[in-house]
């Protein structure tokens, strides 16, 4: 009963997706790939990609306008639209629960499963799901449960579990020119424009592609959302000199940043954070507002001053295993990508949500949120200017990061102005 049921369900959706594509119904959003780029292909039949099928962002009416005075759900901001691709993609899934699956996969993920991350990778499996027709399912360890957060990209690679979810900032001197994105004065708004940025550099440039290509098969590759200037202290500050001691920030030009105005790097898991700022330990934190919010790092004698610069954002990757991967009937990897790559852009908005969040509950919690005097922001500038001159100069082509650094500023222009929340 329960395969008949998946069977008609997958007729639905062909019938369904005919309609919307005589109707002129919305697509994910895309942008062309590089010629050596990984492609969202569909079966190897030549076949519709079965993402085709699956709900889109445009299939959903946008939430309303977002202020900080109300608490953010997840309908009433404009991320609605992704958290009703994740809803339906749970409720398509759910058909398949009793299809024995054909190929179960382990994926590690260092963050809980109430996170940004979690919601992602949750609904990452639920349209694999979908996509493979139940053949493929995933046992996740969430919480660094089945791979610690700094051994898993090594177990990636090889073979202790099959898929991973990492951060190339967390390993000094990886994937430099990937970690493009960190550098502090890209401007970038929010997690959405992030991700969109850093997969239209993954996909068309080669050298970045390169980077991920030798350790197994990227999937998808965003970023979180924006890193306040965090700290607990008795008042604003207004002028750069005052941020010293030490301070929290991921390797990459996060840390280069601290360097440049003369404090320390504190290196520590994200876990022991919250003690290390309460017992003033950690003067000052780069972290996103995701961070914030998950770790709980706006509690009342934690964290309770924010200065609203963007101190970079963070590069996520969603990895499988080379062997594991190539091993795969062709049928199976075309519908994994088909709902990898370009389709998770439907879902990239709810970084925002994560951020509205953190803000809500550092505000809720008595803090404060101010942007840097005229003053501050120059020097703030400055500071990022340098730091862009010291990562340029540390990669091993000067004329190709320069050219991706560039791009990167191009882009952020671009989708700033589309995506202006």
């Amino acid at each position: 009963m329960k395969k008949l049921t998946a069977i008609l369900l997958a007729l639905v959706l062909v019938f369904a997706f005919a309609a919307c594509a005589k109707s002129g119904g919305s697509t994910a959003p895309t942008n062309a790939p590089a010629a050596n780029a990984p492609a969202d292909s569909g079966s190897s039949s030549g076949s519709a990609p079965a993402s085709a099928a699956l709900p889109q962002k445009g299939d959903f009416g946008a939430g309303p306008s977002w202020s900080i005075s109300s608490e953010p759900t997840k309908t009433n901001g404009p991320w609605a639209q992704s958290y009703a691709v994740i809803d339906e993609l749970a409720k398509q899934a759910a058909a398949y629960d009793g299809v024995a699956a054909s190929y179960t996969f382990t994926l590690a993920c260092h963050d809980p499963a109430e996170s940004a991350p979690g919601e992602f990778l949750t609904a990452w499996a639920n349209a694999v799901t979908i996509a493979t027709e139940g053949k493929v399912d995933f046992n996740i360890g969430w919480s660094g449960s089945m791979s610690g957060t700094m051994a898993s990209l090594d177990d990636m690679k090889s073979g202790t579990i099959d898929f991973d979810w990492t951060l190339p900032c967390y390993f000094k001197g990886y994937m430099p020119l990937t970690n493009v994105i960190q550098n502090p004065g890209l401007g970038i708004n929010n997690g959405t424009v992030g991700s969109y940025v850093m997969w239209e550099l993954y996909k068309t440039n080669p050298e970045i592609q390169k980077e991920f290509a030798d350790d197994g098969e990227l999937l998808f590759v965003w970023t979180n959302c924006t890193s306040p200037l965090s700290y607990k202290g008795s008042g604003e500050i207004s002028d750069i000199s005052a941020v010293q001691g030490n301070i929290r920030a991921n390797n990459g030009p996060a840390q280069t940043f601290v360097n440049e105005v003369g404090a320390s790097v504190f290196g520590c898991p994200i876990g022991e954070v919250y003690s290390n700022v309460k017992n003033s330990i950690i003067n000052y934190l780069v972290t996103d507002w995701h961070g914030i919010k998950s770790f709980a790092l706006s509690d009342p004698g934690v964290l309770n001053y924010y200065i609203d610069t963007n101190i970079g954002c963070s590069a996520y990757a969603l990895m499988a295993n080379a062997d594991i991967w190539g091993a795969l009937p062709k049928d199976i990897q075309d519908a994994i990508k088909s709902v990898s790559g370009d389709y998770l852009l439907n879902l990239v908005d709810i970084w925002s949500f994560w951020e509205a969040a953190g803000r809500y509950g550092a505000v809720a919690n008595g803090g404060n949120i101010y942007a840097p005097s005229d003053a501050l922001a120059s020097e703030f500038q400055t500071a990022y200017e340098n730091v862009a001159a010291t990562w340029i100069s540390e990669q091993a082509d000067p004329a190709v990061a320069q050219r991706i650094y560039d791009q990167a500023k191009t882009l952020v222009e671009k989708y700033n102005a589309q995506f202006n929340w």
